[in-house]
């Protein structure tokens, strides 16, 4: 399937919408009665993420008639909508990732949309509304639009970080994100010993967030304990555009493989090819 500009355009200006019709009219503005909680105290859910859900998701099944959606709240309240994964063509839609930053009055939070075929990411769209920027990735590279570009998009040039393969033991210097809360247990001490070192790692809490950061080159790889085809089927398109690498790990064997969005193993995105194997070596062993 080719996503043509014309369709990036549409998709473009339904998060802007969105965006300014439901999601920042709460922003700073919620009432204890519209956040509610899912599967823990810090797992948030709102009423704007339910308000723009329902909203992203019927304009985009109007635009293509034959497609489905995996909404995060949609599989929150009923998990057998991740059979859609199955359909030929779906979208994937978090329609505010990183809802606790958004509660807490944190600006790192994102819109993200990805359509899939037959279980492949053709292209992903990542919102930030307080900046008004609109990521676009398609499996050729990535672009940005932003204010000062009016309507047009920008491609945003590949700048390897590394020229060279980098020694394991390098590994603790790069710049990364990650979250463990989710880790396997018999995983979890040490992997945590190991972030423990990385003397350049944050924590963002949102996705679509690092996706941009990797995008434009301010961290080298992003390693989270779950994945979830909402956040993480438009960032390995980020990466892989961006010419990185992807990977699940599967357990016990801690050994990296290719990403099956129907699997919930923890998963690493590194930016710069040349850099995926001192760190997934660093992770898995």
């Amino acid at each position: 399937m080719i996503v043509n500009e014309e369709m990036r355009d549409k998709v473009t200006l339904l998060l802007v919408n969105v965006s300014e019709t439901i999601i920042l009219p709460y922003f700073n503005n919620l009432s204890d009665q519209q956040i509610d909680t899912k599967s823990g105290p810090d797992d948030y859910v709102t009423i704007a993420d339910k308000e723009a859900e329902l909203a992203i998701t019927d304009a985009l099944l109007k635009l293509i008639d034959t497609s489905c959606v995996i909404g995060e709240e949609a599989v929150a309240l009923n998990k057998n909508v991740l059979s859609n994964l199955k359909n030929k063509v779906v979208w994937t839609v978090d329609p505010i990732d990183g809802t606790k930053n958004f509660v807490n009055g944190n600006n790192h939070f994102c819109s993200m949309i990805a359509l899939l075929e037959n279980g492949v990411t053709q292209a992903s769209w990542i919102y930030v509304p307080l900046t008004g920027e609109c990521y676009f990735a398609t499996q050729s590279g990535v672009q940005i639009k932003q204010k000062q570009f009016g309507t047009s998009y920008k491609d945003i040039i590949n700048k390897p970080i590394i020229n060279k393969p980098i020694n394991t033991p390098d590994t603790h210097k790069l710049n990364c994100t990650a979250s463990l809360r989710h880790l396997d247990l018999s995983f979890k001490n040490n992997i945590r010993e190991k972030f423990k070192m990385l003397e350049n790692r944050r924590f963002i809490g949102s996705a679509g967030i690092e996706a941009t950061m990797l995008a434009n080159a301010q961290i080298e790889f992003i390693f989270h304990s779950i994945t979830t085809p909402w956040d993480h089927a438009p960032v390995h398109l980020f990466t892989k555009a961006s010419g990185g690498k992807s990977g699940q790990i599967s357990y016990p064997e801690l050994v990296f493989r290719e990403i099956d969005f129907k699997k919930n193993d923890a998963v690493l995105f590194v930016r710069d090819v040349n850099a995926w194997q001192a760190v997934s070596d660093y992770i898995a062993h």
